[in-house]
């Protein structure tokens, strides 16, 4: 499993190639199927430059190999904007149990380097409940509900502790 924090700023190179031509700046997530879409690499001065799912690429700790250039597609900063915005959504929104106690915020992701799934959520009870008791990480499985203004999840007593 691979953290979207880990893989934040990561080299970003074409196969075959030993110098990195960019570095990853976001991984996009869709929120409603919990599948990555694509890497968000630095943004240019009139463009984006975005690797999706779709594209011939793998992803590690290391960084990310993209088969070739053709598959960088070119999308316009109004459309970063747009991501930004729905990503700023999903780490603001808080998370509660079902009997509606705070849990806390969405620190991170874990996805499948291969599948691109996300598999957990790392939730942020705050600095000091983080560095007491650890972080949470939440399987996708026990969220109950995504709504507009929060994100539903189940009792605590099954998630881990990531120490």
């Amino acid at each position: 499993m691979l953290s979207g924090w880990h893989v934040a700023h990561l080299p970003a190179r074409i196969q075959g190639k030993t110098r990195a031509f960019q570095v990853i700046d976001q991984v996009v997530v869709s929120w409603e199927e919990f599948v990555v879409e694509g890497f968000l690499l630095a943004p240019r001065l009139f463009y984006v430059p975005f690797v999706p799912a779709g594209a011939d690429f793998s992803v590690s700790e290391f960084g990310l190999v993209v088969s070739s250039a053709s598959q960088v597609t070119i999308k316009s900063r109004r459309w970063r904007k747009d991501v930004v915005s729905r990503r700023h959504w999903a780490f603001t929104c808080p998370i509660v149990d079902e009997q509606g106690r705070f849990c806390g915020h969405l620190n991170d992701i874990l996805f499948d380097p291969v599948t691109l799934k996300v598999t957990y959520l790392v939730i942020s009870r705050g600095i000091l409940g983080d560095v007491l008791g650890g972080a949470l990480a939440l399987s996708v499985s026990d969220i109950v509900q995504m709504g507009p203004s929060e994100v539903k999840i189940r009792a605590l007593r099954e998630v881990l502790l990531m120490k």
